[in-house]
């Protein structure tokens, strides 16, 4: 077996192994596109009943962002193999993760309380 070319690379893999990863890879494929076909027909559906704006937006974006951490943790524990990390590497990785969203609504908190003030004071 020769690792400078790359399809002899994988030759250490069993077919269980390598029907298991394929089998993996499919389903979450599957999942994505479904999770995404959902995004899409949900924002439609959406633009459709309020065209012109003024809806509940804010159940949009919160679908949304829902949504998108789903994609996220898919494509986390597939492709990044976390799936098969103990549970306190999981954790390790959640939690820089929990902070970074935390940080996004501090931030969006912040800014619109920073907003609102310049318009109270109307200085700038």
């Amino acid at each position: 077996m020769s690792f400078e070319i790359p399809s002899e690379a994988h030759l250490h893999w069993s077919d269980k192994e390598y029907s298991d990863g394929r089998k993996d890879v499919l389903k979450t494929i599957i999942i994505l596109s479904i999770v995404t076909v959902v995004e899409v027909g949900f924002a439609m559906v959406y633009e459709h009943m309020y065209p012109k704006g003024g809806g509940p937006k804010m159940f949009l974006n919160l679908f949304m962002a829902i949504m998108s951490v789903v994609k996220v943790v898919y494509i986390m524990g597939i492709f990044m193999h976390v799936n098969h990390e103990t549970p306190w590497f999981k954790r390790t990785i959640l939690l820089p993760f929990l902070f970074l969203i935390w940080a996004i609504i501090a931030f969006a908190v912040e800014g619109s309380s920073w907003g609102a003030m310049r318009e109270w004071l109307n200085i700038f």
